[in-house]
C-alpha cells in the first residue's frame, strides 16, 4: 500500500505539472487588467480610474511597480513581471505553512511536498496562463487571513482579508471562515477588513460611480451563458449562433435569466448555513478546520458558477492544501487528487473555455464525477468526521483485495 501511495502521488503531481504546457503570456490580461496597470506604471492616475477591469484595485496597484521596471520590454516580459508579486504571495503562504508544520512536528517529506504543491499546482499554472494572477494572490491572502486568525492575530487577519476583498470580489467568501478561525477581537477584524477594502475600492467609485456599479454588477450577477463544467448545464438550453458571436462568453448554452441572477448571490450565501453549522459543532472541531470550511466554500463557488473555469480553482487548491497541512496529518492527498482530476477535466490545450461546448456532456459529467463526491467528502470530514473515517477505513481495507484480484486477472 505504501508503494501504491507513492505511485499515486507521483502520477497526480505529473498530471498537475502537465497542465503547465502550453502556457501563454496571459490570454485575458491584455483585454482586462493591462490598460489599468499600464496607466499606473506611467503615473497616469486619471487614466487608471477610467479603466474598468473585472477585479479590485489591489492587484493592479501591486503589479504596477514591477511592470514599470520593464515597461519598454516585450509584452510577454511586461506581463510576467506583473505576475511576480502574485507568485510571491503564494510563496509567502508556503513559507507560513512550512513554519507551522515544522512547529507541529509534521514529517519532513510532507513539509517538502506541501511546499512544492503550493507553488507548482495547476491552479497557479492556469491562472498565469489565462492572465489572471490576481486569483492566486486573492487565494493566498484568504488562506493567510484564516491562518492569522488561527494565531489570534486579528488585526493582521483583517488586513489580509481586506486586501483579498480589494483583489477579487469572490474573496467575501472568506469572511465567515476567518471569523470562525479567530477566538477574539472579531469586531476589530471586521473593522480593519472593511477599512482596508473600502480605502482601496472607494476612489474608483467616486471617480466613475456609474461605470463602477455596472462592472461590479456584472461580476456579482452572472449572465445567461453557461459552460459545461458545473451543476447548471442540465437546466440550460441551446443558444443561437448569433447570440454566441455577439457575446464575450461564447458558450453554446444558457440558463434562464432569473436563475443566472441567483447563482453568485447563492454562492456567497452558502457560507451562512455552513458557518452556523461549523459554529454549533465547534467543540468537536479543530480551529484549523476553518481552513477546511474555506476550501469547501471555494469548491462550491466553482461547482455553482455558470462560467466555471479551471483557474477558478486556484483559491480552492490553496485552501485545501493549507487544511491538509495543518488540520490533517500533513500529507496533501486530497489536494493532489483534486489537482490531478482538474488537469484531466480541463485540457491544457484549450484555447478558449467555450471550446468545451463542442462536447458539453463529457466535460460536465467528467467534472461533476469527482467534484461532487469531493464536496460531499469535505462536508463529511468537517461535520461528520466519524462517518468519514469509517468510510475511509472501509475503502482502504477493500482496495488491496480489489487490486490483488485485478492483478490476478491481468496475469491470467
Amino acid at each position: 500500500m505504501r508503494v501504491l501511495g507513492v505511485v499515486a502521488f507521483a502520477a497526480g503531481l505529473l498530471l498537475m505539472l502537465r497542465s503547465a504546457f502550453p502556457m501563454d503570456a496571459g490570454v485575458d490580461y491584455f483585454s482586462d487588467a493591462s490598460a489599468a496597470i499600464d496607466a499606473l506604471a506611467r503615473g497616469d492616475l486619471d487614466g487608471f480610474f477610467h479603466q474598468t477591469p473585472l477585479m479590485g484595485s489591489f492587484s493592479l496597484l501591486l503589479r504596477a511597480p514591477f511592470v514599470r521596471l520593464v515597461f519598454d520590454s516585450s509584452l510577454d516580459t511586461v506581463y510576467f513581471a506583473g505576475v511576480v508579486p502574485c507568485l510571491a504571495a503564494v510563496a509567502g503562504l508556503a513559507y507560513a505553512l512550512r513554519r507551522r508544520m515544522t512547529a507541529l512536528g509534521r514529517p519532513a517529506a510532507a513539509i517538502t511536498l506541501v511546499t512544492v504543491v503550493a507553488l507548482l499546482n495547476n491552479g497557479v499554472f492556469r491562472s498565469v496562463h489565462w492572465g489572471h494572477p490576481e486569483e492566486i494572490l486573492g487565494g493566498a491572502l484568504c488562506a493567510g487571513a484564516v491562518l492569522a486568525g488561527l494565531r489570534d492575530r486579528s488585526l493582521l487577519a483583517g488586513l489580509l482579508l481586506g486586501l483579498a476583498v480589494a483583489t477579487k470580489q469572490w474573496a467575501v467568501i472568506a469572511v465567515i471562515p476567518t471569523l470562525l478561525a479567530t477566538s477574539h477581537r472579531r469586531i476589530a477584524l471586521l473593522l480593519v477588513a472593511g477599512a482596508i477594502g473600502g480605502a482601496l475600492t472607494l476612489p474608483s467609485y467616486l471617480v466613475k460611480p456609474a461605470t463602477f456599479v455596472a462592472v461590479h454588477k456584472e461580476a456579482a450577477l452572472a449572465g445567461g451563458p453557461v459552460g459545461p463544467p458545473n451543476i447548471w448545464l442540465p437546466f440550460a438550453s441551446k443558444r443561437s449562433e448569433e447570440a454566441r458571436k455577439a457575446a464575450s462568453q461564447g458558450f453554446a448554452y444558457e440558463i434562464p435569466a432569473w436563475l443566472s441572477g441567483l447563482t453568485h448571490p447563492a454562492i456567497v450565501l452558502a457560507g451562512v448555513p455552513l458557518g452556523l453549522l461549523f459554529w454549533r459543532r465547534r467543540r468537536s472541531l479543530k480551529r484549523e478546520d476553518a481552513l477546511g470550511l474555506l476550501a469547501l466554500l471555494f469548491l462550491i463557488r466553482c461547482i455553482a458558477d455558470p462560467w466555471n473555469n479551471d483557474y477558478y480553482h486556484a483559491p480552492f487548491l490553496l485552501a485545501l492544501l493549507s487544511w491538509e497541512a495543518l488540520a490533517r496529518d500533513g500529507w496533501p492527498r486530497l489536494t493532489v487528487f483534486a489537482g490531478a482530476a482538474l488537469a484531466a477535466t480541463f485540457p491544457a490545450a484549450l484555447v478558449t473555455m467555450s471550446q468545451m461546448s463542442a462536447d458539453p456532456l463529457r466535460y460536465c459529467l467528467g467534472y461533476l464525477a469527482w467534484a461532487l463526491p469531493l464536496t460531499a467528502w469535505l462536508v463529511l470530514s468537517l461535520f461528520a468526521p466519524a462517518r468519514a473515517a469509517a468510510i475511509g477505513a472501509a475503502v482502504r481495507s477493500r482496495l488491496p483485495r480489489r487490486l490483488e484480484r485485478a492483478a490476478n486477472v491481468a496475469r491470467a
